[in-house]
């Protein structure tokens, strides 16, 4: 069986408006995905599940807000009452939400998590690998979708300052409510101390 992937029109660049709000910028891309990938994808996504650890550094890229990788073989119809469109062979959907540039994040994405790029792309069609990064993004970019429209709840925060402010707001309660019965001596030392315990979240 052949296919390729859903016409995309043209090239997408990655900084088109319609894929930012803010901070965030959106990522979609489909891909048409071999017949022995219909077996190798949701194995390799129930040993994630399982506790496998392949894309333990995605946690560490904290500029990534969301990343998610999807099978389908049916198109809902955009509008009036009609049947899906069935598709000749499987797809991929990869749809993800960053701070800072394209560039960096196709990169990081080749470099860091080498292995988990071949497990959800080595199937599709045209994948050249993960590395050297060129390749990747030109595959990237010919099977890109460029939003429709794009929200973003915290424009102006990136995905570093949602997770500090997680971090830090529970203390921050605390804090709070103990500064209710303190003096001013005292409070004044609990804020020196609540600045250096929270220092890697401010």
């Amino acid at each position: 069986m052949t296919s390729a992937p859903i016409a995309a029109g043209p090239a997408a660049t990655g900084t088109d408006d319609r894929n930012v709000h803010g901070n965030a910028v959106a990522l979609t891309v489909f891909s048409a995905v071999k017949r022995w990938g219909r077996i190798e994808l949701p194995v390799f996504v129930e040993f994630l599940r399982r506790g496998g650890n392949s894309l333990g550094d995605l946690r560490t890229l904290s500029f990534i807000q969301s990343a998610r990788w999807s099978l389908f073989t049916e198109i809902p119809y955009n509008g009036p009452p009609q049947p899906q469109r069935r598709l000749t062979s499987v797809h991929l959907y990869f749809e993800s939400n960053f701070n800072g540039g394209w560039e960096e994040y196709i990169d990081a994405f080749s470099y860091v998590l080498r292995l988990g790029m071949w497990a959800f792309w080595g199937s599709s069609y045209g994948f050249p690998g993960a590395v050297p990064a060129g390749p990747f993004k030109d595959y990237i970019h010919a099977n890109e979708l460029n939003a429709a429209h794009y929200y973003s709840a915290y424009p102006e925060a990136t995905a570093t300052m949602v997770l500090a402010a997680l971090q830090l707001q529970p203390r921050l309660d605390q804090l709070k409510w103990q500064a209710t019965w303190m003096t001013p001596t005292e409070f004044a030392a609990a804020w020196r101390a609540f600045l250096t315990e929270t220092q890697p979240w401010l």
